[in-house]
């Protein structure tokens, strides 16, 4: 955390924890250096250690207490690609907030493996609200579904019988697989 110095011989503690609603300060050094002045609030004192915890979040509105408000689920946004991991990517929908898009929220035609795949760190991209967590800080996030699933129509597009023209794209012992269209 960060000593601060509330009056000569006074000072008080603000922890890591206390200073951003969204942000996860690692080091004080990312946001601080000494001789900052700045506005905190009490958050407790301690009278018998000589300790003053102090916050600077709590000057601010949590984003999470509205989050409900502000992205309703189903609603669909633009955001950034600011992270890839193997089981998803996480985008951020404004400064702080952010979700995640599980890889199988990706593509409802593709078998993705890799996000890194399909998505690059730093693009915007659409993606639909699925769910929202406010307790737990998290926003689940899909791609495919902006789009309607193409297999709830497969049969009236694809019948028996039908003759069509297709792509080979793999050749395995038991048999042959197309790709068709889209």
């Amino acid at each position: 955390g960060v000593f601060i110095e509330l009056k000569e011989g006074v000072e008080g503690l603000l922890h890591v924890s206390e200073m951003s609603w969204t942000r996860h300060v690692k080091h004080p050094g990312e946001l601080f250096k000494l001789g900052d002045k700045l506005k905190t609030k009490i958050l407790s004192i301690d009278s018998n250690d000589k300790k003053i915890s102090l916050g600077l979040k709590q000057l601010q509105e949590n984003p999470w207490d509205n989050i409900e408000e502000k992205y309703k689920e189903g609603s669909i946004h633009n955001g950034k690609v600011i992270n890839i991991t193997q089981f998803g990517a996480f985008i951020e929908l404004e400064e702080g907030i952010d979700g995640l898009v599980h890889v199988s929220d990706i593509s409802w035609i593709k078998n993705i493996r890799n996000p890194k795949d399909v998505l690059t760190k730093g693009h915007k991209i659409d993606v639909k609200i699925l769910e929202i967590n406010a307790k737990n800080r998290r926003l689940s996030l899909g791609v495919k579904q902006i789009n309607e699933d193409p297999w709830n129509k497969i049969s009236e597009k694809y019948t028996s019988g039908l003759k069509i023209n297709g792509e080979v794209i793999k050749i395995l012992d038991r048999g042959i697989i197309f790709k068709l269209d889209d």
